[in-house]
């Protein structure tokens, strides 16, 4: 259903490979070079890419696979051999972080795994679609948290500007064919989960020593983070129902339904790395674009995500949830442009 072929994924990761290696500071940069001009649209085309697949892979999996916790830990520890290869090979500087530093990071892991468990159980209830729409309202649980954890008030315009956002949500929740109690809450936690994560990183960003430039700095801070993660996430995968002691019945299962331990290995092998090449090439572009573009740009990847989902899976799209799903994406970026406008105005 639609996943890409392996020849096309392993280009991508070789092209992110040889973008993050090209970083390197030089003392001769006088003026803007090819490759620096490239190095954005590249970033950006591979930060929709990865995440367009690991939707549509993570989806086909979880329609044969039902350990979700199992699903959720086997992504996020995909990252580690990954981080281990880019060390191993001398693509990225290796980084010096203390036991102390991986305590203080323990908070935003458990906010990291808390936020990939939870979309990935909503993105199991759920249609794609449904769960990005939802994931749309993240830029206002950020404004409400960055006011009560870091005291950063916006103007009222920048506030009333969501108003649309959290109207389009209602709409296509309300004609959502395939909605359910269970796939809104977990895409809700999701939002609150990624925005404690984001908040806490940015309380936290000078721990440890992560590299000299700013993309060996985030290749390596989304690595470190991603064994923190792994970490906190691992006795609570062993602990729940679905986790991974629920494995051997799920592959059963799975295998009894006519799918062959071949293809699932295949499923979560490449639903893995394309979750954590996904994240990835988002700190990429963040460290060439203020935070500001980084969200429209989310904004505009959620729309090729739900497009994409939609003509994949077929999923029925009824008149209301399209004018939802359009007024939401639209009161976010009226809300990036509001925000920025005012934070203009402020300076």
């Amino acid at each position: 259903e639609g996943p890409a072929p392996l020849s096309l994924v392993l280009g991508a990761t070789a092209l992110a490979a040889a973008a993050a290696a090209t970083d390197a500071p030089s003392e001769k940069k006088t003026e803007k070079s090819l490759i620096d001009k490239l190095r954005l649209p590249v970033y950006v085309g591979l930060w929709y890419f990865f995440n367009v697949q690991y939707n549509i892979q993570n989806k086909v999996l979880l329609k044969c696979f039902s350990a979700t916790w199992a699903v959720s830990w086997f992504q996020l520890a995909s990252g580690i051999p990954i981080a281990m290869l880019m060390w191993g090979s001398g693509l990225v500087k290796v980084p010096s972080v203390t036991k102390d530093d991986l305590l203080k990071l323990a908070p935003v892991g458990f906010a990291f795994s808390l936020g990939q468990v939870a979309t990935v159980a909503s993105l199991g209830a759920v249609a794609v679609s449904f769960t990005h729409v939802v994931k749309a309202l993240e830029p206002a649980v950020n404004a409400i948290a960055s006011a009560l954890i870091l005291g950063q008030v916006f103007h009222p315009m920048v506030y009333a500007s969501l108003l649309p956002v959290f109207a389009g949500v209602a709409m296509a929740s309300s004609s959502e064919l395939s909605f359910t109690m269970f796939g809104f809450a977990t895409a809700m936690l999701s939002n609150f989960a990624f925005v404690a994560r984001n908040v806490l990183a940015t309380k936290l960003g000078g721990v440890g020593d992560m590299g000299e430039d700013k993309t060996t700095r985030k290749t390596n801070q989304l690595a470190v983070l991603t064994f923190v993660a792994t970490a906190v996430l691992t006795p609570i995968a062993l602990l729940l129902p679905g986790g991974l002691l629920s494995v051997p019945a799920a592959w059963q299962a799975a295998n009894a339904a006519g799918v062959s331990s071949m293809k699932l290995l295949k499923l979560i092998g490449l639903s893995g790395v394309y979750f954590f090449m996904y994240q990835l090439s988002s700190f990429w572009v963040l460290s060439q674009v203020p935070p500001i573009t980084h969200s429209v740009l989310n904004t505009l990847k959620r729309v090729v995500i739900i497009i994409v989902s939609i003509l994949v899976f077929r999923t029925p799209v009824t008149a209301m949830g399209a004018a939802g799903t359009a007024t939401a994406i639209g009161g976010v970026l009226l809300y990036s442009l509001t925000k920025a406008h005012y934070s203009k105005k402020g300076k």
